[in-house]
């Protein structure tokens, strides 16, 4: 026992000073206060410390935040909208979504031992040769009572609103750390007896997320909702729960091929090699199959005419059409057929007429997150950053002001062109929808709110190539190390996300999409002439 609380401490002494380096690294790359950030605070240990506390205050606060967000968002918000009741009558719909997500799934999914990405396992093990399974033990028990203090206050601040006591959700959170240590045993058992690591098989891993994710979400979308209240609750299960957990911990706790599955699993080869195959398939979606490019796509003569980088961003975007056009085609098809459901369902039901233009009318603020997740323009930075920049930039004149500024301009152009394909196909959609419905009479009223689909199209495709240009997130490695990125497009989300609850003017919100999108335009503009220069580079 003292050996295993000696190994968990160091390894936390390990993880705590990692950390702190990150933090340190963060701050670095924020603009104008990183430059202030000297890097002797790398070996500066009283510096480290408080960076590292910090670090691990903002974890602890994300950590809740990320589970309270995982609670609301994946399994109280769908049991609301799927079922449409109020909130005080959800709870079947809730724990069945919970169960077959976090009980089944989370359990199968969330592994500690067989953890192939675990790049700390492979540090204290592989080459700080602690013992494995000292280290592991640690980990599993650290973590699962992690998970149980992160997951009891946002359940009991939800229970509340959903009729689950304090009492009922302790008891569900226990419940639920037992079903981790069985599926951790579980794994184990699998293990000795196959010698297969059944959750690093990507067939097993895909088919068991779209079995429970369509157990959790069709079901009670079809209304065969399971009622796991007395199940979860009775006092025999939670008994017999409790038991399994324990013998599942006792197995692991007495399990004596830690070490094996450490070599297996941790050969330095197979890690990097993950790294590697996890960064080439984060750009995977936007590589370039020459073996199908035609001579058209070939022929650069058609754009004789052209000069400069108008030329060049030409022959890019003429033989990356398919990568670029690929994307916004399936969102053309998503919107003809939701159109042609809306039609059908307005033929079958036409007293609901009169309900769906009336959520039209009142959907601007919606249209944020619609267009948000209609853009493109994340995909086409890659695409560009891939498939050229990660070789240009290594020449100097590349980087110089005017020529990013050129380059920048030329692209915006036809980022904004390709992404206000899919915005136009929405506005046609919605006026012939309103027209067939009988309302033609509405479509003058609704044009603030067809030109705020297009005008939100322009501001997350300017925001995306600033972005690029600005933080240039992408390693030459392939790898996205760009805090600032991260927390810029998380924001994002988060916004957009805020705005399905928004309820204000069309004509309001667009004259505000407007100028926002026109102030934004000009900001990118100044930004890229005078920060990319320093900024876009090869990293």
């Amino acid at each position: 026992m003292k050996a295993l609380l000696r190994t968990f401490i160091n390894s936390f002494k390990v993880s705590f000073a990692e950390n702190a380096n990150i933090f340190i690294y963060f701050l670095k790359r924020i603009p104008v206060i990183g430059k202030r950030i000297p890097e002797k605070l790398y070996k500066q240990t009283r510096a480290k410390i408080v960076f590292g506390i910090i670090k691990e205050i903002l974890g602890i606060v994300s950590n809740f935040f990320r589970k309270s967000f995982y609670l609301g968002v994946m399994i109280l918000l769908p049991s609301y909208l799927l079922i449409n009741k109020d909130m005080s009558l959800i709870l079947p719909e809730f724990l069945h979504i919970f169960f077959f997500l976090s009980f089944i799934l989370g359990s199968i999914m969330n592994v500690i031992v067989f953890d192939a990405n675990n790049r700390s396992s492979y540090n204290m093990i592989t080459l700080m040769r602690v013992d494995a399974k000292e280290y592991y033990l640690g980990q599993i028990i650290y973590r699962n009572v992690e998970k149980f203090i992160y997951f009891m206050v946002p359940m009991i601040i939800i229970g509340s609103i959903i009729g689950l006591s304090p009492l009922k959700a302790v008891i569900l959170i226990t419940e639920l750390t037992a079903f981790r240590f069985i599926g951790e045993w579980l794994h184990l058992f699998i293990y000795e007896c196959t010698g297969k690591v059944i959750v690093n098989k990507n067939s097993f891993v895909f088919t068991s997320i779209i079995i429970f994710l369509i157990l959790a979400y069709a079901l009670p979308f079809a209304g065969f909702t399971i009622d796991f209240y007395p199940i979860l609750f009775n006092n025999s299960v939670v008994l017999v729960l409790m038991i399994l957990g324990i013998l599942s911990f006792i197995h692991i706790w007495k399990y004596k091929q830690y070490t094996n599955i450490a070599k297996k699993l941790l050969a330095r080869d197979n890690i990097f090699d993950i790294e590697n195959f996890k960064s080439e398939l984060s750009f995977v979606d936007v590589k370039l199959d020459e073996k199908n490019m035609t001579e058209d796509d070939l022929n650069s003569k058609i754009y004789d005419k052209k000069q400069g980088y108008e030329y060049l961003n030409s022959i890019f975007f003429k033989r990356h059409r398919k990568i670029i056009l690929s994307p916004i085609k399936f969102r053309v098809l998503v919107i003809t057929a939701m159109f042609l459901i809306g039609i059908v369902l307005i033929l079958i039901n036409p007293e609901k007429k009169i309900i769906f233009i009336n959520r039209i009318e009142n959907a601007a603020p919606l249209l944020v997150f619609i267009m948000y997740t209609m853009s493109t323009g994340e995909r086409i930075c890659k695409a560009m950053f891939y498939n050229c920049d990660v070789s240009l930039l290594r020449y100097s004149y590349y980087r110089e002001g005017k020529v990013i500024l050129s380059n920048f301009t030329s692209r915006l152009k036809k980022v904004v062109f390709l992404n206000i394909i899919p915005a136009f196909t929405l506005c046609l959609a919605l006026i012939a929808f309103i027209i067939i419905s009988g309302y033609s009479n509405k479509l003058i009223s609704m044009i603030p709110l067809f030109l705020c689909a297009i005008f939100l199209s322009c501001f997350f495709s300017i925001h995306y190539l600033f972005m690029y240009y600005v933080i240039q997130p992408y390693t030459a490695e392939l790898e996205v190390k760009s805090p600032l990125f991260k927390f810029t497009n998380g924001l994002i989300y988060f916004v957009s996300y805020f705005c399905l609850r928004l309820k204000t003017s069309s004509y309001y919100f667009t004259l505000a999409i407007v100028i926002l999108t026109i102030l934004y335009m000009a900001i990118a503009l100044i930004l890229t002439y005078r920060v990319a220069p320093k900024t876009f580079r090869l990293k």
